[in-house]
């Protein structure tokens, strides 16, 4: 695999990636009332770009392969978050109240925090969406990340899987920044209730998929 196919093989399957059911759902669900909505798409892919690169190239330098036990335990995982998600997104299109968020104020930018109670992740000054970031890295694990994973540790020397990685990287941050940005403007446009709706059931249909797909595997 010559440096310029692989470049070209991380881009497109970068884009095809982000362009995953289940991924988009994800990022519908977490796009609500943010300033900046191409924020929360881009922390969706940088999350889930890190550990693909992390554990990609290290996969490549020690000759191993991720257990498939693993990604099945955290493809489970994001099924439930997908599940939550969803839910989430329909009682708050019912007007039903959901404490989840904490909007806060840095000098005029305003910022939204995962929290529970009074405990917030990521309350200090972020760039960073933080929920669909954590949700990212959880992707990353999961299902085609995997897939990802395991096709770059068949790549036949470092400097070939760090292309395919840079490429997959930025390719894949980029197409969910413009799928989220794009979403948030429909949002704004008009017929919000049946759009937050559609991505709340998505969230929960796909969601749910992943998990019977899950336990499936282990019965």
């Amino acid at each position: 695999m010559a440096l310029t196919t692989a470049l070209v093989a991380g881009g497109v399957i970068g884009v095809r990636h982000a362009l995953e059911p289940d991924h988009l759902a994800a990022v519908a669900t977490m796009v609500e009332g943010d300033n900046k909505p191409s924020l929360v798409g881009a922390s969706w892919g940088v999350g889930h770009s890190i550990p693909i690169v992390v554990v990609g190239l290290s996969f490549v330098a020690l000759g191993i392969r991720l257990p498939e036990s693993v990604t099945h335990f955290f493809e489970a995982v994001v099924g439930v978050i997908l599940v939550a998600l969803g839910a989430r997104m329909l009682l708050r299109t019912a007007g039903v109240s959901v404490p989840s968020l904490r909007k806060h104020d840095h000098g005029g930018d305003a910022h939204q925090h995962l929290s529970f109670g009074p405990f917030a992740l990521g309350a200090e000054h972020s760039h960073v969406h933080d929920e669909s970031f954590a949700v990212g890295v959880l992707h990353g694990f999961a299902g085609s990340g995997a897939l990802v994973i395991a096709m770059v540790s068949t790549a036949p020397g470092i400097d070939q899987a760090i292309a395919f990685l840079a490429a997959f990287s930025i390719l894949t941050v980029t197409t969910m920044a413009v799928v989220s940005a794009l979403w948030g403007r429909s949002l704004n446009v008009g017929g919000t209730r049946v759009l937050r709706g559609l991505a709340g059931v998505g969230g929960i249909l796909f969601g749910g998929m992943l998990v019977v797909e899950m336990v499936g595997t282990v019965v």
